[in-house]
């Protein structure tokens, strides 16, 4: 019984590792795996000796590498991986109905980002710093990276 013990969890802990290695992200599974397979080491070194407890343990580990290797060698990570691409691109809506120099008002405050109302449209704004309260007067100063910066107006 007690080989059948020792095969079952080293099968378990190289089945564990090639799940961790091929299909899920992070160190979970092959951290199981890896207890399981000391575990397996362990009752051999317990049932049978140093010799064949040693055994086991190299060539356990020895399998392992030789399993993940294969394993990416192989391409099998390929065929789990989605081929699919995404063509569509995000709109610019931001420099198609804002501009530098546009007027506005905050809808909310802005300490330093919030929302506001420009040429028509409700959108999230930002200032370099400087907290603007809600419905005050704004100015569009600069556009990044689809990011609308203003300023507080003093007068309109």
């Amino acid at each position: 019984m007690t080989l059948g013990i020792i095969i079952f969890f080293l099968a378990l802990g190289f089945i564990f590792l090639m799940v961790e290695v091929l299909v899920t992200p992070g160190i979970i599974v092959g951290a199981i795996g890896l207890l399981f397979m000391g575990f397996g080491v362990y009752k051999t070194y317990e049932a049978y000796g140093d010799t064949a407890g040693n055994a086991v343990l190299v060539g356990s580990f020895l399998g392992s590498i030789f399993f993940v290797i294969a394993a990416l060698k192989s391409g099998a990570w390929k065929r789990m991986a989605s081929k699919d691409t995404i063509a569509g691109k995000a709109v610019d809506v931001v420099t198609e109905k804002v501009q530098v120099g546009d007027h506005g008002k905050s809808l909310s405050a802005l300490r330093p980002t919030g929302n506001a109302f420009i040429n028509g449209v409700r959108m999230e704004v930002q200032t370099e710093g400087e907290p603007v309260e809600a419905n005050s007067p704004i100015e569009v100063i600069k556009i990044r990276q689809n990011k609308v910066f203003v300023k507080k107006v003093t007068s309109v």
